[in-house]
């Protein structure tokens, strides 16, 4: 049963329950003496253990004593602790807004301004804190505040200590385990770095939406104080790289190499925003829509691009402009005034303006059912790009959407034909960027797997639409339409690897797989560094064992690798003779090691560790080595290659000879855009040039197997056959039975070929004519 609320808490009165922490319950209270609201955070003595019952009143009382001393505008203001009939209290200041945790619950983000300006109010906090000799110890979501005009506070120094105070000393391990520090968990003696360590895990989910670190407690424990967190920029491409060098100082995992002050942070922070023009990205709410259902906003690189129709683009306020209702917090009282409209006006001269000139831009080409890109009735083509993965982890990818307007569900309406359309181009955008990861024959053993997890998920891949052709109604009784987009492809390849790990899934990947060169040196107390096969073959092995090539010699620039692992040892030779037979015995140890790894195509070091072995000696210099190559190889897993791995397509250009009619060349475009491994397309004169994703290495057989395998389905016959190679130029021939323009009908009748080799969970989304589903399973 619930306690019954008091009706007072000293002089002040008790309206109401706010929440339950984890010291005792938070109401809201009213000081009648000045007429002011406040929060009333409690603990009953009965109600805790006796034998810890004093150490929690005495902490509960210090974090009084702690905050009494704090006066700065983001901290959450305490006004008096005491006590009333067994019940401990400590009145703090109402604070109306909302934690920072639902923010990040919500998936709700914030642009690179309002981010520097929230860490930089947090900062400004510690730094007061700090300046006092109080220590927070527990910075975390749940912890900040934002309030109705967007100001940022830190509430709860429950487990703050200051330095004179003998309680939750070195050995006492508090915190909440994301966002505790290294030396947290290791029960050592923590100071302000310890929050600074704290605040940079917040600055990472900031930037990407995600916690550097998860999982169970001791998974938790094993990353923060082993392992390094992706980059912010790998996880979110429009967070500039400047700013993962700041992220990598404020999670160092010794506090000599953090920021040494919550100033010095803030600081590097500024830095990295000045570094130039940013884009502001924010998620989508339902805040604020600014265009109609016939246009949809697209930002690329600054400019307005044309994008599909039939979608608004919505823009998300700051947290001032949050209407959400309240929510509870054990610590401090929560309520939500209306939206601060000051914000929101700002913001929407910018996003009005930017609305009409995309509609401008856009043209009637983009906003009218029946009109191709270019403005006339025929589908405009669908340019290729350079599709090897960009250092922001995007490509650009063509696809073709299809659907059955025979479907009972569309009812006929245009509208829904159109949607169902742009649904099914983005689902096939994404399972492009599937098929430069893994093979087909494991993208259609798991295509079911696959829909749901990710296919389903577009949005969440799609970065922008570039181009969408007007739908076309095709002769087969299908209709189709083609898109064009970046695609986060590097959100795809993680998506695939936590696939992978949670279902247990073992995706069969493209491209060979990555190559990786291998260079261990030693180097003695003469200074000499010397290459060592021994501990060079250790983790050759290792790499190996996880299906992947070693590749090349790093020493010599060998190219081709796609990452290079270079490491060093220092050695030192003990020698020690025993008194009682006068024999002298050598030993090795291992002084330190180094190693990184640097992915070639970039020049980046996207790894380094250096190490100081505590103990340990060998008997033998080559023991020694043998131990070096095997604790290189543990600091990498084959995750840890698949996450850095750049995909890419092989460019191909096709010589269609003898078709009976050049105007065939067009058609043919389009059902190669339409293909699962053909990532875009140009027409070149005479020529199709394609990006294709697949592993097989010659260009011969990919171009075979890729895109003339799945004509030839749709045509009937072996029509078109690789007949000679140059380089990346393959020449087509056409079967004798072929050349008429009666033999090549099939390419306007039949549906598009790309059904032809999807799988049957595919064909079953997409056509609901049993007639002409069963003629696709033929």
């Amino acid at each position: 049963m619930a306690e019954a609320m008091p009706p007072r808490l000293g002089k002040y009165e008790v309206r109401r329950e706010l929440g339950r922490g984890a010291m005792g319950v938070v109401y809201e209270g009213f000081d009648p003496g000045i007429a002011r609201r406040v929060a009333l955070k409690t603990v009953r003595r009965d109600q805790l253990e006796k034998d810890e019952a004093q150490e929690l009143l005495s902490r509960f009382q210090r974090e009084a004593q702690a905050a009494g001393r704090l006066n700065h505008p983001n901290i959450v203001a305490i006004y008096e602790y005491g006590e009333d009939g067994g019940t401990a209290f400590i009145a703090m200041e109402y604070v109306e807004g909302r934690e920072l945790k639902d923010y990040f619950d919500k998936s709700e983000r914030f642009s690179l301004t309002e981010i520097a300006r929230l860490m930089g109010e947090l900062l400004s906090a510690l730094d007061h804190a700090h300046g006092n000799g109080i220590v927070h110890r527990d910075i975390k979501p749940a912890n900040i505040f934002i309030l109705h005009n967007g100001q940022a506070k830190v509430g709860d120094f429950g487990i703050a200590r200051i330095e004179s105070s003998n309680l939750t000393q070195a050995g006492s391990v508090l915190g909440t385990p994301a966002y505790m520090s290294p030396e947290q968990f290791m029960g050592q003696t923590v100071d302000g770095r310890s929050d600074l360590f704290s605040a940079g895990v917040l600055l990472y989910q900031f930037l990407t939406g995600e916690k550097p670190f998860t999982g169970q407690l001791t998974t938790i424990m094993h990353k923060v104080l082993k392992e390094d967190p992706i980059a912010p920029s790998e996880l979110n491409v429009q967070v500039p790289r400047r700013f993962d060098a700041v992220v990598r100082k404020a999670l160092a995992k010794r506090p000599e190499q953090r920021f040494q002050s919550a100033r010095e942070f803030a600081d590097a922070l500024q830095q990295a925003m000045a570094g130039g023009p940013e884009e502001e990205a924010t998620l989508v709410t339902d805040e604020v829509t600014l265009l109609s259902a016939e246009a949809e906003r697209t930002l690329v690189s600054g400019a307005a691009v044309p994008a599909a129709a039939g979608e608004a683009t919505r823009v998300v306020p700051s947290p001032a402009a949050s209407k959400d209702a309240p929510s509870s917090h054990g610590m401090v009282g929560t309520s939500v005034p209306p939206a601060s409209q000051a914000v929101a006006k700002s913001r929407l001269p910018y996003a009005l303006a930017a609305g009409a000139a995309i509609l401008v831009a856009a043209g009637a080409g983009y906003l009218y059912l029946g009109r191709g890109g270019d403005g006339s009735g025929s589908p405009a083509a669908l340019p290729t790009a350079s599709v090897a993965a960009a250092d922001n982890g995007t490509i650009v990818i063509s696809a073709v959407g299809v659907a059955d307007p025979s479907d009972s569900r569309l009812a006929g309406d245009p509208a829904l034909l159109q949607a169902a359309l742009r649904e099914d181009a983005r689902r096939q955008l994404v399972e492009k960027a599937v098929a430069l990861n893994v093979q087909p024959a494991s993208l259609s053993r798991y295509y079911d797997l696959l829909s749901a997890r990710l296919l389903s998920r577009s949005g969440d891949f799609i970065e922008s639409v570039l181009q969408e052709e007007a739908p076309q109604q095709e002769a087969g009784g299908l209709a189709t339409l083609g898109t064009r987009a970046v695609v986060r492809v590097r959100e795809v390849q993680k998506s695939l690897n936590q696939m992978s790990a949670e279902e247990r899934v073992d995706f069969i990947r493209n491209n060979g797989d990555p190559k990786i060169s291998v260079t261990i040196n030693t180097r003695g107390e003469a200074g000499d560094a010397v290459r060592s096969p021994i501990a060079e073959n250790i983790l050759k092995e290792r790499v190996q064992s996880f299906g992947f090539r070693t590749w090349g010699d790093a020493a010599k620039g060998q190219p081709g690798a796609d990452f290079a692992i270079v490491g060093e040892a220092r050695f030192k030779k003990l020698s020690a003779t025993l008194q009682a037979s006068g024999l002298t015995i050598e030993k090795y140890v291992i002084t330190s090691w180094t190693v990184k790894c640097i992915d070639q195509a970039s020049g980046e070091e996207i790894y380094f560790n250096t190490t100081l072995p505590q103990n340990g000696s060998w008997a033998t210099e080559e023991a020694a080595l043998k131990d070096v190559g095997r604790l290189v190889g543990e600091e990498f897993s084959k995750s840890f290659f698949l996450q850095h791995f750049r995909f890419a397509g092989q460019k191909v250009r096709f010589r269609f000879g003898a078709l009976p009619d050049k105007a065939l060349l067009p058609k043919l475009q389009q059902e190669m855009n339409g293909l699962r491994a053909v990532l875009g397309t140009r027409l070149d004169g005479e020529v199709v040039e394609a990006e294709l994703s697949g592993s097989l290495p010659a260009t011969a057989e990919l171009a075979q197997a890729a895109v003339l395998a799945p004509l030839n389905r749709k045509l009937g016959q072996p029509c078109f056959s690789v007949v000679s190679t140059a380089g990346s130029e393959v020449t087509v021939g056409l079967d004798s039975r072929c050349s008429s323009a009666a033999g090549l009908a099939r390419l306007n009748e039949a549906p598009p070929a790309a059904l032809y080799e999807a799988t049957p969970g595919r064909r079953a989304e997409v056509v609901k004519n049993p007639a002409l589903l069963k003629k696709l399973e033929i």
